[in-house]
């Protein structure tokens, strides 16, 4: 099979003693210009900076926290009580770094009594940080999928790559999540200021990372079946989206709720 996107970029990079992967290299950059588009908004509505660091540092170490928690929970559960596996730098799902990631961030934002409008600039930051920071999945040949002659199939051919084989092609959960990441960026951004909710960005950008994500899923081999012919990824996306749809109808109608004139006496 001829791939329509041949890689062969080393997945590590030497420089003397040290090694840098570009992994960690693209997630880094996914942060920082991620961080750039929370930061515009942020200034767009008058809002100080400041604790969007904060909010980027708290995002960064519970999205790793929970993707690791996540994935052992989806592989290997004895893990979770084996600190040689827990702290392991191999496996984590995104999902699992989304959830822990928002949910800390909540409880600062709200602790610090401040804007909701933080959340919202850190959920439309979110997918271009993704978009960026999984190339560094797609140089590595990570998330693999059934070998295709798909036009949007990727060939690593070098010999540190994580796929089987250099010579084949493979469908690539790195790619899917660079486009849908990407796709949904191109969504939201321009809408930031039409929404008629400040937290309705927030469960927008949950909502279709979880149905892209559960079409993506059937295209990649490293989560297992779970029920129904779906696996553990496609559970959780269906979790994430009914949450999604709750938080939206929630904060919907306690907005109706402010909106509705008080009984007169």
């Amino acid at each position: 099979m001829i791939a329509a996107i041949t890689i062969g970029i080393d997945p590590t990079i030497e420089l003397g003693p040290v090694t840098l992967a570009w992994h960690g290299i693209t997630i880094a950059l996914g942060i920082m210009i991620g961080g750039v588009a929370a930061g515009r908004h942020a200034r767009e509505h008058g809002l100080d900076v400041d604790p969007l660091y904060t909010v980027g540092s708290i995002a960064a170490l519970a999205g790793i926290v929970g993707g690791r928690i996540f994935y052992l929970l989806e592989n290997d559960p004895a893990g979770l009580v084996d600190p040689a596996q827990l702290f392991s730098g191999r496996g984590f799902t995104f999902a699992g770094g989304v959830i822990l990631a928002a949910v800390a961030i909540a409880v600062y934002v709200r602790g610090r009594d401040l804007s909701p409008r933080y959340l919202t600039a850190g959920a439309l930051g979110l997918p271009l940080g993704v978009a960026i920071g999984r190339i560094g999945d797609v140089i590595n040949g990570e998330h693999y999928g059934p070998a295709t002659d798909f036009f949007l199939a990727v060939r690593n051919t070098h010999p540190d790559a994580d796929v089987p084989s250099p010579a084949l092609a493979y469908h690539s959960g790195g790619l899917y999540e660079v486009l849908l990441a990407a796709a949904i960026f191109a969504v939201v951004w321009p809408l930031r200021h039409r929404f008629a909710h400040v937290t309705t960005p927030v469960w927008l950008v949950l909502a279709l990372f979880a149905v892209g994500r559960f079409v993506i899923f059937f295209f990649r081999l490293d989560s297992d079946e779970l029920a129904l012919g779906l696996n553990s990824a496609q559970w959780t996306s269906i979790v994430l989206l009914i949450v999604a749809i709750a938080g939206a109808a929630i904060t919907g109608q306690r907005r109706r709720g402010a909106a509705r004139p008080a009984p007169s006496t």
